[in-house]
């Protein structure tokens, strides 16, 4: 399924389409095509008037852009308002009497032309794009072909799941050097600018984007009730829940209720990977219906139950004492320690007693960088590089914007991290006027973000 983009190409996968001019000169037949062939090549196509808003855009930007990416020039043969009117078009040695009809706000479905002129071989494709921009195909991916991109269909059909393959492919785009994009029925990827890809690169770029679709297929959709009387809309902003949604791309949804009715319950959806949207829904239940006060410290996926027999129980025990001596509860799920209690106080300095634990018990795989500014936590919500680390299965990344604005780091990539941050410390601020400021990585997951 999917729109006509070109030929597919060996070794992509089903549908992939890569961008580039085909074969063959302009202005001549291109290389074994017969010349019958390129004499045929359209010198106009017919669409209808409703759907030039689609081939033009904006200003006529969209046709600006097909006319490069095709090396064509075009011309849409647009009709004058007023009844009686017409005009005559001469375009390349053809000649169009237009004739006018009562202005119907460019919803006739009467077919108007658009003149293409370049060679027979970019004739040829010009024509196939337009006639498929038309019937609503998506300029950019024709575009994206191209500019060197690659273009292939998939089948999500889910706004948060092709929500989450839309976040996951930030990373993948900075690991391949390429610009990444999702819509309902497309992926495309295109070279950054002042980059191009080789064929192998290509085919590497690609096939970790099927990964990717292939992935947020299979991610688990969850629910649980809440309590109406505490507060559950707050659950997409729960700071022991913000996390999982940074670092495993968890999504929680608070169902919209009728204002009018008397409700004591409000569903409240957590989509993601398996472990990572388990424990969500466990301290979302803690909070929103039992609840409990509730913090988090990330781990990589089995990283405490993985802990040699005597480490482990050594760790535990000193979790026992912790539980007593703060009363509270710390629990184990895969992707996150977390604990409950009744005081926020006692609950938070727990946390970072468990955090100064998991530096002793495993000081070569946990890290804890304090004193960050808000400006670099801000920049460490939206850096690309680091998205790119904390995509490793082996790193996990929390930015802590609260008082003590800190990050915490787990796994086998610390050294990394830090360097980053290093990095990014040293970057000058943005100066007075620059341009609006990079969006967070997170923002991605929005359904709106397309």
């Amino acid at each position: 399924a999917g729109s006509r983009l070109g030929a597919a190409l060996p070794g992509r996968g089903p549908g992939a389409v890569a961008a580039g001019p085909r074969p063959g000169g302009r202005g001549q037949a291109p290389c074994g095509w017969p010349m019958a062939a390129a004499q045929e090549a359209p010198w106009s196509v017919q669409v209808p008037e409703c759907q030039l808003k689609f081939i033009t855009g904006p200003e006529n930007s969209t046709l600006l852009r097909l006319s490069k990416a095709t090396r064509c020039e075009i011309e849409v043969a647009y009709r004058r308002k007023g009844k009686g009117k017409g005009r005559v078009v001469h375009f390349q040695g053809q000649q169009q009497v237009v004739e006018d009809e009562e202005d119907d706000g460019g919803n006739s479905k009467a077919p108007v032309k658009v003149f293409i002129r370049g060679g027979p071989q970019q004739r040829l494709a010009a024509a196939e794009v337009l006639q498929a921009v038309a019937a609503g195909d998506d300029p950019e991916d024709h575009i994206a072909r191209a500019e060197g991109g690659i273009v292939f269909p998939h089948d999500i059909q889910h706004p948060d799941r092709e929500a989450w393959a839309r976040w996951r492919l930030l990373a993948l785009g900075h690991n391949h050097c390429v610009q990444t994009h999702l819509s309902k029925r497309m992926v495309r990827l295109q070279p950054k600018q002042g980059k191009s890809l080789t064929a192998d690169a290509a085919d590497d770029a690609q096939a970790a984007a099927m990964a990717v679709v292939a992935e947020a297929k299979k991610i688990s959709e969850l629910s649980l009730r809440a309590r109406c009387e505490l507060e559950p809309e707050d659950a997409v902003s729960d700071p022991a829940v913000a996390p999982l949604v940074d670092q495993y791309g968890v999504i929680v949804r608070v169902a919209d209720e009728d204002d009018n009715a008397v409700v004591e319950t409000v569903a409240v959806r957590v989509i993601g990977p398996s472990a990572p949207a388990q424990d969500a829904v466990a301290m979302l239940s803690a909070r929103f219906i039992k609840g409990k006060k509730t913090a988090s410290v990330l781990q990589v996926i089995g990283q405490v139950q993985a802990m040699p027999a005597g480490m482990a129980g050594d760790f535990a025990n000193d979790v026992r004492a912790l539980e007593a001596e703060c009363k509270v509860q710390v629990h184990q799920g895969q992707s996150v320690l977390w604990l409950t209690g009744d005081s926020e106080e006692a609950v938070a300095g727990a946390r970072q007693t468990l955090q100064e634990m998991l530096q002793f018990y495993l000081s070569d795989a946990c890290l804890l960088l304090r004193g960050l500014t808000p400006a670099l936590a801000e920049r460490l919500c939206q850096d690309e590089a680091l998205g790119a680390l904390m995509a490793r299965p082996d790193c996990v990344v929390s930015v802590d914007e609260g008082a003590e604005c800190s990050a915490w780091v787990c796994g086998k990539h610390c050294a990394s991290v830090r360097q980053r941050v290093d990095a990014l410390k040293r970057e000058p601020p943005a100066p007075e006027g620059a341009p609006e400021a990079k969006r967070r990585r997170k923002d991605a997951l929005s359904v709106h973000s397309v």
